[in-house]
């Protein structure tokens, strides 16, 4: 029938359209989760990506057909205002699969990375100690403070500096060594235990090969009910 071949025809460049904004994101999440800098023009990648799968997905119209049930007698199925959540819940989920998976793969690079080739070790100085806050206790008080410290150190006559978090803060200039990658642009605070690679694969295989290929077959059938019913 006319709807049903609308519904076939329609679910799977919908599923394009809608998972281009979360592909376009990749870069983002895989920045994001090694602490790094995000470029402008990802940001802006991704706005226009998460436009063009707005528009590609907005339902267009639909060849007319002779209604397939006697009136008065409600169609099965998963129509209605459930067939449109069930849509917008695996619109939701496929992104969410991909940014997973993205995320995974970043740690799974990087930890492998750092645990085959030994970091560098430079000397720093430990400057402007600060408290960066209070720890929430149960009940909705405040506990003990944290604190951030600035690490500077130079590599090749270069200076870098990088703030991270610390369990109590250092006198203004004590000296330290750290570990570092990038070739020596940032730091790294401790080297990944050794299951922490297989795990990060394993999370990112999963992602690839189950998550992401079943969330997109989901949300194509649940346009496909959706166009079939409304």
């Amino acid at each position: 029938m006319a709807r049903e071949e609308f519904g076939r025809r329609r679910a799977w460049p919908v599923v394009v359209a809608l998972a281009a904004p979360a592909v376009a994101g990749v870069p983002v999440v895989w920045a994001w989760s090694l602490d790094r800098p995000v470029g402008s023009g990802s940001l802006w990648l991704c706005a226009a990506a998460l436009a063009v799968g707005a528009a590609a997905s907005v339902r267009p119209g639909r060849p007319r057909d002779r209604p397939d049930r006697r009136p008065g007698r409600r169609a099965r199925g998963t129509g209605g205002a459930g067939g449109a959540a069930a849509v917008r819940a695996w619109a939701v989920l496929l992104p969410a699969a991909v940014w997973g998976t993205a995320f995974a793969t970043a740690q799974a690079v990087d930890t492998v990375q750092v645990r085959v080739h030994e970091p560098r070790i430079a000397g720093a100085v430990v400057t402007h100690c600060r408290v960066t806050g209070q720890e929430p206790v149960e009940g909705g008080g405040l506990g003990a403070r944290t604190y951030g410290c600035t690490y500077r150190w130079t590599v090749d006559g270069q200076e870098f500096s990088e703030e991270r978090p610390v369990d109590k803060p250092y006198p203004d200039g004590a000296g330290t060594r750290v570990w570092l990658e990038d070739g020596g642009r940032r730091m790294v605070t401790g080297r990944p235990s050794s299951v922490a690679a297989p795990f990060w694969i394993v999370l990112a295989l999963l992602g690839g090969v189950a998550a992401v290929p079943y969330a997109a077959v989901r949300l194509a059938g649940q346009v496909r009910e959706a166009d079939r019913w409304r």
